[in-house]
């Protein structure tokens, strides 16, 4: 398949012709201000006219392009005076209002953290710094090693099962084993059926 097939191949500068192909309007328009030879063999029509037709915005051919643009026209940084309109004691005493005000809206919003408090449950719930303690006066004859400690068992003895015959409050808890001990190995001790010499009954 050939490269140009579809098309009409045009061997020569077609942009001064009449008819419609290559038919370059702009060229046409400006033929009478550049007379130029569009189909001279060594400069193309193209070439000469890459940076424009001459004499179309200005005459003055060897002008520099301005780099203003409406944009650059238009937003331009503000421009101030040339000379101080505030005295600088003025600026020095609002940047130290500024710096004070700013100060204090801080701390307000920003508090410090409160003190940290060592202290436990037990000394904030239990200990009172006011309290005093006094024993009670006794009111009777105590020995440690033969009485028995009072505990939540030895309160709620008659409801617990399984207990065995009790002979006196003190000892709830001794095993009271009268029933199934034979006469002749009682060591002096006390009948099923005859009353304890126990001061506590």
């Amino acid at each position: 398949m050939s490269l140009y097939e579809g098309r009409n191949e045009i061997r020569y500068n077609n942009s001064g012709g009449k008819c419609l192909l290559e038919n370059w309007v702009e060229e046409r328009a400006t033929a009478s201000l550049e007379p130029t030879d569009v189909n001279s063999e060594y400069t193309s029509s193209a070439q000469l006219h890459r940076h424009g037709h001459k004499g179309l915005l200005t005459l003055n051919v060897d002008a520099t392009a301005e780099k203003q643009t409406t944009v650059r026209q238009s937003y331009q940084l503000p421009t101030y005076p040339g000379v101080r309109t505030r005295g600088k004691k003025e600026e020095i005493f609002e940047r130290m209002l500024f710096s004070k005000v700013g100060e204090e809206t801080h701390k307000e919003f920003n508090p410090p953290p409160p003190a940290p408090e060592f202290i436990t449950i037990k000394q904030q719930d239990f200990d009172k710094a006011d309290f005093k303690s006094i024993k009670p006066p006794a009111t009777m004859d105590h020995n440690v090693s033969t009485e028995q400690c009072i505990t939540f068992w030895s309160t709620h003895r008659n409801k617990i099962h399984g207990m065995s015959q009790i002979k006196t409050r003190d000892t709830p808890f001794k095993k009271n084993a009268a029933f199934s001990t034979p006469i002749s190995e009682y060591l002096e001790q006390t009948q099923p059926h005859d009353q304890e010499q126990y001061p506590n009954m």
